[in-house]
Parts: C-alpha cells; sequence; structure tokens
C-alpha cells in the first residue's frame, strides 16, 4: 500500500481527493491535515510515501519548508492559482494540480507517482558518512543546499507545533531529526535539555529567574526563554552552581 497524507484547509478539496483516491486501491490514506503546521507534524512522525498538499494553507509553509527535511515524501501539490506551477517543480514537486481536478487529470499523476514509486528505493536516505573523529557540526538541509551549523552556533533546539527547530543568531531551521537525537549528538558538549521540548546551549544562558514552587525560566542572551522544572533545575544547578 502506498501511505498517503491529504492536507487542504478545504473541506470539499479534501473530500474531492478521498473520491479521487477511491478509485485506486493502491493508495492508503493514513493522516489528513487542514493547514502547512499539521501537515508538516504529519510527514515527520506518520512518514507518507506521497502527500498531497494545497499551496496555500494557513500556519506554517509548506511550499517554503518541505525542502528543508531530508527525506520528504513524492510531492503533488495542488491549487487554483496557476501562478504557482513553475515554483513548485523548483522545490521537486513531483506534479502540480489546478484546482478543480478532474480524474483523467488525477490519473496522470497516479501514474507519475507509480512510476517513481517502482523505481528502486525511492525515498532510501543516503549513509551519512561515518567520521574518524568526532566533528563538532550538524547539517541541515534547506531548500536546495546543505547548511553546515558548528555545535557553538546553536542557541537551542525546541520541539514547537510538533516540529522541531533551530536556533541560532541567524535565524530558526526546522529540521526532521527529533530532540531525541540531537540530545543524544550533543551529550558532550555543553548542551542541557531543560524539558521535553527544550535542549538549549549553556554557553548562551544569561540569567536564571525563580519562578513558582521551586521552578525556574531561564532566559537566553537572545532574550527567548524556556522552562526548568524543579527537578531540571537541581541537574543545572550542579552544572552552573547557582
Amino acid at each position: 500500500m502506498i501511505k498517503t497524507l491529504i492536507a487542504d484547509d478545504e473541506i470539499h478539496a479534501i473530500e474531492r481527493l478521498k473520491e479521487l483516491l477511491a478509485d485506486y486501491d493502491q493508495f492508503q490514506i493514513i493522516a489528513e491535515a487542514k493547514d502547512g503546521t499539521g501537515a508538516l507534524e504529519q510527514i515527520v512522525s506518520m512518514k507518507p510515501d506521497v502527500a498531497f498538499l494545497d499551496i496555500n494553507m494557513p500556519g506554517i509553509s509548506v511550499f517554503q519548508t518541505i525542502s528543508s527535511l531530508n527525506n520528504p515524501p513524492l510531492i503533488i501539490f495542488q491549487t487554483a492559482h496557476s501562478k504557482y506551477a513553475t515554483d513548485a517543480f523548483d522545490v521537486d514537486a513531483l506534479d502540480y494540480l489546478l484546482k478543480p481536478v478532474s480524474r483523467k487529470r488525477f490519473g496522470q499523476a497516479v501514474t507519475k507517482i507509480l512510476e517513481k514509486l517502482s523505481q528502486p528505493h525511492p525515498n532510501q536516505p543516503t549513509p551519512e558518512p561515518v567520521a574518524q573523529d568526532p566533528i563538532e557540526k550538524i547539517s541541515l538541509k534547506v531548500q536546495d543546499s546543505i547548511k553546515i551549523i558548528s555545535f557553538r552556533e546553536i542557541q537551542k533546539i525546541c520541539f514547537e507545533e510538533g516540529l522541531t527547530f533551530i536556533y541560532t543568531k541567524e535565524g530558526r531551521f526546522l529540521t526532521d531529526r527529533s530532540l531525541n537525537h540531537y540530545e543524544e549528538k550533543l551529550k558532550e558538549s555543553e548542551f542541557f535539555r531543560t524539558s521535553r521540548a527544550s535542549l538549549i546551549n549553556l554557553n548562551f544562558v544569561s540569567t536564571i529567574h525563580k519562578a513558582f514552587k521551586g521552578s525556574f525560566t531561564v532566559e537566553l542572551r537572545d532574550g527567548s526563554t524556556v522552562e526548568l522544572s524543579r527537578r531540571k533545575a537541581q541537574l543545572l544547578k550542579k552544572q552552573l552552581d547557582f
């Protein structure tokens, strides 16, 4: 079965996709979303083979961020505006459907999907090279480029809106790696897990504020804050001696 995600902020468009997909037994709809944030969250967590995505949904722009994922599904964009067609292919979309979608045109998209998936290992991740010595850098896919970020540049890594983001002075970068992955990768560096949702670089801590019932708030040099539970505060006190 072809695991399929459908995402559109218009209910009738979702229903139309379901109707069209019902003609093909190969497809199994495993997730739905009504905005960009939900669509990206489902892509990261459910790992569909194919995603039918509306370009103009509220929330995080899938159009701008989908190429930042390491192993995105096959993407079929759909929209009522033909002006996005060229841009859709610039982000490696497999096809572009203009609403309202006819059965004939949808069938052409299905043919492309089946041909692509018939190729050996279509979404097989490229093995990472094995380093002989620890390299204190991480790589992120940012659209058509690979961005290399030094550990010391990372201010914090947060799980927000169902997605993981890395913060540096340059801004916020989406990654499909988990917070646990980065905690393990950075365990020999000066990073501290403040909660289930945040991992901070201790070099960027500026102030620790007392909060309610023994909890604290950690303020970073950029003015942002993260919550610190009482249990985590006891562990951090041993490292920062406060």
